[in-house]
């Protein structure tokens, strides 16, 4: 499971919902876990991703920043600065530890044949 998630459980920042992510939710890490030991999966390895997604955040932005004019030109000027402030508050966000990125190995059984160290 790849997800983005929240340090603690909250509602969710109120601009992102309604402008970038309708209907968007950022479970907290210890919730997953929970509903996954619950629903008798077993985790086997798990992983934050956190500083990873900063960079690749701001690679985006960069990325945006490079066709800016473009996206002006497609949507409006409110789109681009709505983007702009979004990549770089959400890459603040992650780089500060407020939300992770986190990936976990699940089974849904017993699993002794998954190596037990990460060769990569």
């Amino acid at each position: 499971m790849h997800f983005i998630s929240a340090l603690k459980e909250y509602p969710g920042d109120a601009w992102i919902k309604k402008y970038i992510f309708p209907g968007g939710v950022v479970p907290g890490l210890r919730e997953i876990m929970y509903i996954a030991g619950d629903k008798r999966f077993y985790t086997v390895g798990s992983e934050s991703l956190r500083r990873h997604y900063n960079h690749t955040l701001l690679y985006w932005n960069k990325n945006f920043q490079d066709h800016r004019q473009e996206v002006v030109e497609m949507f409006d000027e409110r789109f681009a600065r709505m983007w702009e402030l979004y990549l770089c508050a959400c890459a603040a966000t992650f780089m500060n530890g407020i939300i992770d990125l986190h990936q976990i190995i699940f089974t849904n059984d017993i699993n002794n044949e998954i190596p037990m160290t990460k060769w990569y």
